[in-house]
């Protein structure tokens, strides 16, 4: 992958022009906002602001559409069954994946790892491991929003709560030390974890999140931005222990409705009834439920495609106006990641179009077939 200067970048997007995205495919840019105003006060290189969408600065943090990885930190496992994943975690983020959903367990000496969810096998790879990464990965890219999803899936003693947030303190701790402009670490105030507490405020833009107005002047000590500019939201499932007499600090509720199913024709039709309820965001688990199947044919283009576009699966383009894709999460990323970047781009633009009021039907990929596209729409 090549990585390229954000003033480059500027200039490529306001030109309307196409730029290398990566060395098999170019990604095009287009501006979308007339009033389009992008300020940059980085020095360095990294990704645009607000995961790539800098235009869609406003949109809330709920609205927004996050690619994602299946049991991210999978990669460590030997048998295909139990590898959702080749790339690790740092190369995932790098590579633009903004939703990691990573099961975990304790493993014979209480401490939290990767666990398979297929058969419950606990790796070496542990929670502070996981942590480190994501957290260094916060402090490299500034202005980033991400989303973790843990769980204890499928495994012999699940993780608890407590366990958790002491490692999320212990590792933040450390980074924030590192971060120029944070102020002295409080336990339980990680100042990279964004917490929001339902009925007590709204969710807030990316923007706000990650302190991005290229209408502000922005806090910058030699030749680099300070203070933390980068964070995450963090969810449990149902399969996560809550420890008993312990009150949480960084969990914060799921946003999105999730749909999958065993084979891609049953997450089809679980699709079609989900989109048709316009109750908020939907998270697709765009991989079968069985893991040793053959989950390659399932976040391939066209059955994506057929899955949010037909009238058989979603009807994105007929759908509620509060009916919309929060994240689609594959295994294998890497294998399709050219069409992902496509489909990102086309519904983040539809996602605050539809949040704004001023909807469109997306546009159409132009990774699909050109008989499959003529057959949508007819």
């Amino acid at each position: 992958m090549k990585v390229w200067s954000p003033l480059l970048a500027t200039a490529l997007v306001l030109a309307g022009v196409s730029a290398q995205y990566d060395d098999d495919f170019t990604f095009e840019f287009f501006e979308d906002d007339d009033d389009l105003d992008i300020g940059f006060t980085e020095v360095g290189e990294g990704p645009l602001p607000c995961n790539g969408f800098p235009q869609y600065r406003d949109i809330p943090i709920n609205q927004a559409f996050y690619l994602g990885a299946h049991n991210a930190g999978s990669h460590v496992f030997e048998q295909t069954c139990q590898k959702s994943q080749t790339q690790d975690i740092p190369e995932l983020l790098e590579n633009g994946i903004r939703y990691l959903d990573i099961n975990l367990c304790k493993n014979h000496e209480g401490t939290p790892v990767v666990c398979s969810s297929y058969d419950g096998t606990t790796s070496s790879l542990t929670f502070t491991d996981v942590m480190e990464s994501i957290l260094k990965f916060s402090r490299e890219n500034v202005e980033q929003f991400l989303v973790l999803n843990l769980k204890s899936e499928n495994v012999k003693q699940a993780v608890d709560t407590k366990s958790l947030e002491d490692v999320i303190d212990e590792r933040c701790k450390v980074h924030t030390e590192l971060t120029a402009g944070t102020d002295e670490y409080k336990k339980k105030e990680c100042p990279f974890v964004q917490v929001f507490k339902v009925g007590k405020s709204r969710w807030p833009s990316m923007g706000e999140v990650v302190n991005f107005d290229p209408e502000m002047s922005q806090w910058v000590g030699d030749g680099k931005v300070v203070g933390v500019r980068t964070k995450f939201h963090i969810s449990i499932e149902d399969s996560v222990f809550k420890t008993r007499g312990y009150t949480s600090d960084y969990f914060s509720p799921i946003f999105w409705r999730s749909v999958g199913g065993a084979s891609a024709e049953e997450i089809k039709k679980n699709v079609n009834k989900l989109c048709r309820v316009p109750a908020g965001g939907i998270g697709l688990k765009a991989y079968l439920t069985d893991a040793c199947a053959d989950n390659g044919l399932v976040a391939t283009p066209n059955v994506l495609e057929d899955m949010i576009i037909s009238r058989s699966g979603c009807n994105l383009n007929d759908s509620p106006l509060n009916s919309f894709f929060s994240f689609i999460s594959v295994d294998q990323y890497q294998d399709q990641l050219a069409y992902l970047k496509e489909l990102e781009k086309r519904m983040m633009q539809l996602n605050y179009e539809k949040w704004s009021g001023n909807y469109k039907p997306i546009a159409s990929s132009l990774f699909v077939e050109e008989n499959n596209r003529l057959r949508d729409e007819l």
